[in-house]
């Protein structure tokens, strides 16, 4: 039966009017990364995430400790995306009858990994029974300064962390290889990207200190190159021969037949930073590692009035072309989901 329910952001736009919006002042909601409230001179920052068994992980291949980093790292991802560090973090287990207390210990060695990691502890939950296994993590957490989606500027660069692709190659390299690690030299790094992503809290001081705009790379980076722009009311103009790979990337690619770049723009659940930064940043933004793929742009067209609902894309090119959104899909009812790279 075909869902009748819209796209990802589609429905973000629809819950969103169905709120009532905060009004007191300083409060931000939907729209960026995490949701922010004044707390003295800093910000308020929460954010939360889940993983649910046949979506996001599969019981009996994925490793449970697994399962616990990769949750613990996309929402302190979340947080560094904002500028932000975490601190608190509350799990929420919904989970069905064949659990065994082992693989529960395992998940939560993962979430304490996690958060011995990125600096955060978890203080309490909830625990319910259900059909099939679902773990959600809220995690709090604060900053100085707090970087939005849509504060990219005419004239801004257009920046990456790290490099991208690996996920994506991890991922496929987890599922052909049915739980049983690969002997290539070249795929374990891969895989143990997709296994073991890692989130850039690391960068949060310098998004404070140099960034109009970030988003964390969850979905793809063409898909958050999109949410950028559409807040941003911009253009951003990408050249692919700047864009980072990820070693190893061209090598396994060329021998599955797969175009590298394509996999570095869909590429979901890398945990890098995208960001937008004025111009005069550039020697410190290059010194940390992050690499100059773009620029920001006049908007062909008229910006969207500020408070309007998220656009589910922006104006993108790559190589003077129009960039479409790909890239993961949380709710994989359209063209976004995961096997869309072919």
């Amino acid at each position: 039966m075909k869902n009748k329910l819209p796209g990802e952001f589609q429905l973000i736009n629809l819950l969103s009017r169905s709120l009532r919006q905060a009004g007191e002042p300083g409060v931000i909601g939907v729209g960026d990364d995490c949701a922010a409230l004044p707390l003295g001179e800093q910000m308020q920052l929460l954010t939360c995430d889940a993983a649910v068994a046949g979506r996001h992980f599969t019981p009996g291949l994925t490793p449970w400790e697994t399962v616990g980093w990769r949750l613990g790292s996309a929402n302190a991802s979340d947080i560094a995306a904002c500028g932000g560090t975490p601190e608190w973090a509350l799990v929420s287990l919904a989970l069905g009858d064949e659990i065994e207390p082992g693989e529960l210990e395992a998940l939560y060695r993962g979430l304490e990994e996690a958060g011995a990691e990125y600096g955060y502890r978890i203080i309490g939950g909830n625990v319910s029974g259900a059909e099939q296994h679902q773990i959600n993590v809220f995690l709090l957490g604060r900053t100085a300064r707090f970087v939005a989606r849509g504060g990219a500027r005419p004239g801004d660069l257009v920046a990456v962390s790290g490099d991208l692709g690996g996920a994506e190659a991890g991922r496929r390299i987890f599922e052909d290889s049915t739980g049983n690690p690969p002997d290539s030299p070249v795929e374990r790094p891969l895989l143990e990207r997709y296994l073991r992503p890692r989130a850039r809290t690391d960068l949060a001081g310098l998004l404070r200190e140099t960034a109009s705009a970030a988003i964390d790379i969850s979905d793809g980076l063409a898909a958050e190159l999109g949410h950028l722009a559409g807040a941003s009311g911009v253009r951003m103009e990408i050249e692919s021969a700047l864009i980072p790979l990820a070693p190893g990337l061209r090598e396994w690619a060329a021998l599955r037949g797969a175009d590298p770049l394509r996999l570095a723009l869909g590429s979901g659940e890398e945990y890098q930073l995208l960001l937008t930064a004025p111009a005069e940043h550039q020697r410190l933004l290059t010194e940390a590692g992050i690499s100059i793929i773009g620029r920001v742009e006049e908007p062909s067209a008229a910006p969207p009035e500020r408070g309007e609902p998220v656009a589910e894309s922006g104006e993108v090119l790559l190589d003077g072309r129009p960039l479409p959104p790909l890239g993961w899909n949380h709710l994989g009812w359209n063209h976004l989901g995961w096997n869309h790279l072919g």
